[in-house]
């Protein structure tokens, strides 16, 4: 049996680090950034920071369309990296110039970077591989580790640079990764295996010259989102009604055996919908916690508050090669958990997580302040859950869906990484006191009760996530007989 991966998967891997080095510097301060350097209350600046997410993810299927039907996946991506490095820089002349217009600019073109290049790494990942090879999830969990593996180091330093070097350095930390990727695939392109039929094609000078043309619009079009919200909460809701009009469309194609794959499919985004909702507090709510409430030291050693948010990955990437031993050997044996059961399990845990922070009110000192103990469990708990449904989303997608649309389909997952940044930018303000000083104490309180609700929330979510799991996997079980009668009929 094979053990190791293709070349194109380790390629893809170095990338990965880089870009998650980049965007997740970028992430850990964006909020507080907003806040401190230019006067934004705080539910606006998360509702900003949600914006800024979403607009990046839903653009996704733009994303996929090119891969699929343009440009290819291999083009996509560095084009992805180049529009994302270009939008750090500018972010960063923002900081030393302290001209704040330039940030959303800057913004803006990260976003659509973002959006024309991240769905080609799943999609050339499965192209590597051949239909049904057990090491698939596997290399997704690992891809999903190396992720972290950046954003630990990305959420652990950036913070630190912020306030010990300056702004700027946080920022050009972000566009150095991208010119790394940049100068990766100008070098590595041709051992990168072509995942579309797009990717054997030559670009006609009049396609690029519309892609770039439309890509410069599109960054207009998002910097300008960004600083009108309810106008870009619009947008985002009107472009999910559409893709899921377009899925519905695609379905229609498909033989019945198919088309109940892709049902469970989009029942699975809606169980990811809830949990990137949650997965959003922790550069929000749980990051300002972190700020106010738990004590910035570890071991006699003082941290910046901001940084623990870089124990989520920590957690991820001790546990990653822990659940991919697991996945594999499991698979092998046949009793691996069905797709459905992993997604509820991981809302249950989530639900945990939750309810640990929420106890955490009553372990205060008499400041109101806690032991980092109660920041680390939670971020421990939220990272088992993450992997369940965030890391395996990707492998869900590659088998649930057929491979004609794979491109666009990775975009339509991440469409509910953007719905669940605009919605949990809302959670998120809630457990803000808005204009009122509170006190350590008081805070505590308060934050204490908002994680209970949010506990609660994932509970329940969790039990119709297991209660529904029985029957999507008879969804998924295919009849060998039926599906060898629709392929005589297609012959």
């Amino acid at each position: 049996m094979k053990k190791r991966h293709p070349l194109t998967f380790y390629i893809l891997c170095s990338c990965q680090f880089w870009w998650a080095l980049s965007f997740y510097s970028l992430w850990a301060i964006l909020p507080v950034f907003l806040g401190d350097e230019l006067g934004i209350d705080q539910k606006t600046s998360f509702a900003t920071f949600g914006a800024f997410a979403a607009l990046g993810a839903a653009m996704l299927f733009v994303g996929g369309w090119l891969a699929d039907k343009v440009l290819g996946a291999k083009r996509t991506l560095v084009w992805g990296f180049f529009f994302q490095g270009l939008g750090y820089f500018i972010i960063a002349y923002s900081a030393i110039t302290a001209q704040p217009h330039f940030v959303f600019i800057g913004l803006g073109t990260v976003a659509v970077g973002r959006g024309i290049g991240s769905v080609a790494p799943p999609t050339i990942i499965a192209a590597s591989y051949d239909k049904n090879d057990p090491r698939l999830d596997g290399a997704y969990t690992l891809f999903y580790m190396v992720n972290n593996i950046g954003a630990f180091l990305a959420q652990l330093g950036a913070p630190i640079m912020a306030y010990s070097i300056g702004w700027t350095s946080a920022f050009i930390l972000s566009a150095v990764g991208m010119t790394v990727n940049v100068v990766t695939y100008l070098l590595l392109n041709k051992k990168i295996k072509q995942a579309t039929e797009a990717d054997k094609r030559v670009v006609p000078f009049k396609t690029n010259s519309l892609f770039l043309s439309g890509a410069l619009l599109a960054v207009a079009a998002a910097s300008y989102l960004l600083t009108n919200l309810p106008l870009a909460q619009f947008v985002l809701a009107v472009a999910a009604l559409v893709i899921l009009f377009l899925i519905t469309k695609e379905m229609k194609k498909e033989k019945p055996t198919s088309r109940k794959r892709m049902v469970v499919g989009l029942v699975l985004m809606g169980q990811a919908l809830a949990f990137f909702i949650l997965y959003n507090q922790m550069p929000t709510s749980l990051n300002f916690f972190a700020i106010n409430n738990i004590v910035p030291e570890v071991f006699g050693i003082a941290i910046n508050p901001v940084s623990y948010q870089s124990l989520n990955p920590m957690w991820v990437i001790f546990l990653s090669p822990i659940l991919a031993h697991i996945y594999t050997t499991l698979g092998e044996k046949g009793k691996d958990l069905s797709m459905p059961g992993k997604f509820a399990l991981g809302m249950l845990i989530c639900a945990a997580a939750f309810a640990c922070a929420g106890f955490s009110q009553y372990f205060g000192d008499e400041k109101g302040m806690l032991n980092p103990f109660w920041i680390a469990a939670p971020h421990f708990l939220f990272a088992i859950g993450e992997l369940l449904i965030s890391a395996l989303g990707l492998s869900a997608i590659a088998k649930l869906f057929p491979s004609r649309i794979r491109g666009f389909i990775y975009g339509a997952w991440n469409m509910t990484l953007a719905l669940a940044s605009v919605a949990g930018a809302w959670v998120a303000g809630l457990s803000s006191s808005g204009e009122a000083e509170m006190t350590p104490v008081e805070s505590l309180v308060s934050y204490g009760n908002y994680f209970y609700a949010l506990a609660v929330a994932s509970a329940v979510v969790g039990v119709v996530c297991v209660i529904l799991a029985p029957r999507l996997n008879k969804l998924i079980e295919a009849d060998p007989e039926q599906e060898a009668k629709e392929e005589l009929q297609t012959a």
